[in-house]
């Protein structure tokens, strides 16, 4: 999947994805206000519940490089170091999967082989995520406390979109017909190829051919 010929994401696809994925607009509040309450994680559970699993990795990216600039004046090189592998993840994989999607959704060029590959992979890079953020919230002390709820926050959501991408990838394997009602249909946002600058119903799981 990975190619070091990709073109760069421009600052209005970043910009793009910042709005479609929601979620880093909220962290983006919460570090300006130096505060959190219920609401606020409540907010993040709910824009990151919507998401596919493709813009979920696009979402964790974008709010992981952010936290990541804040981790590094943490007077903890524990934390300074997870900050430093969030920053890399975070920039590799919004690179990658984000510009493989504004590609697919914004211009209409499908490359099967990096949809293919983006599909069988987020799982595996939602784990990492997930596994990142968990480290950074058992290293955050309570004076730190804003960085522990949303890295605890974003580790459940990573964890969450892993299980639903591996279940979307079962689901449209080919099967063998059967009696019983066990076949689950993708849910029908998933199945609208729609999209739109407010309403975010495309994915390349949706793209994908098994």
């Amino acid at each position: 999947m990975s190619s070091s010929n990709r073109k760069r994401l421009n600052e209005k696809e970043l910009g793009s994805l910042y709005l479609l994925s929601e979620t880093p607009l909220i962290i983006d509040r919460l570090i300006k206000n130096q505060s959190c309450n219920e609401n606020d994680i409540q907010s993040i559970h709910h824009c990151s519940s919507k998401q596919a699993p493709d813009m979920a990795i696009i979402a964790a990216s974008l709010s992981g490089n952010m936290m990541s600039d804040q981790l590094k004046s943490i007077d903890s090189e524990t934390i300074k170091i997870l900050g430093t592998e969030l920053k890399h993840l975070s920039i590799n994989s919004v690179e990658e999967v984000g510009r493989i999607w504004i590609d697919t959704c914004r211009y209409g060029i499908h490359n099967d082989d990096d949809i293919h590959d983006i599909v069988h992979q987020s799982a595996d890079i939602l784990c990492m995520f997930s596994s990142i953020f968990m480290d950074i919230a058992q290293a955050c002390t309570p004076e730190h406390d804003l960085y522990r709820a949303i890295s605890a926050s974003l580790m459940y959501q990573c964890e969450a979109h892993a299980d639903n991408a591996r279940s979307l990838i079962e689901n449209a394997s080919p099967k063998p017909q059967k009696t019983d009602l066990s076949d689950i249909p993708l849910p029908p946002e998933l199945q609208n190829n729609h999209y739109t600058d407010n309403v975010v119903t495309f994915t390349l799981f949706n793209e994908h051919r098994v």
